[in-house]
């Protein structure tokens, strides 16, 4: 599974273009996330892709640690991402994802911003 979570990390978000067919290749119709308080279906889930391709320029993504436990993946990772202004942001993300049918249908997520404006803060539910 984290080979998954890698081409999604790859395909979806370090890609600078918004291609709502590879969100729709990784993640249900169903799908639910939940990150910092906030609840996005899988509609105001692509809108949450589609203004991140807005603000940023470039985004790289390191798994730092993760577990597995049948259809379920832990990651901590991190995610550096440049936004358009040429300023750097770096969040520590600790994310739980729920597999089923070879599509993520849950991620409950809290991120940190650990480097970078305050104003980034909520990159990860922004919409």
């Amino acid at each position: 599974m984290k080979h998954f979570i890698q081409e999604v990390f790859s395909e979806v978000l370090e890609n600078p273009v918004f291609d709502q067919i590879l969100i729709e290749k990784y993640f249900s119709k169903e799908y639910i996330q939940y990150v910092d308080g906030t609840c996005l279906n899988y509609n105001e889930f692509v809108l949450h892709i589609k203004k991140l391709k807005e603000k940023v320029t470039q985004q790289q993504i390191e798994i730092i640690n993760h577990a597995e436990n049948r259809n379920i993946i832990f990651t901590h990772h991190l995610a550096k991402s440049v936004l358009k202004d040429g300023s750097t942001v770096r969040h520590k993300v600790l994310a739980e994802f729920t597999i089923a049918d070879g599509k993520i249908i849950q991620c409950d997520e809290l991120t940190l911003l650990i480097e970078g404006d305050h104003t980034a803060k909520n990159l990860g539910s922004e919409i």
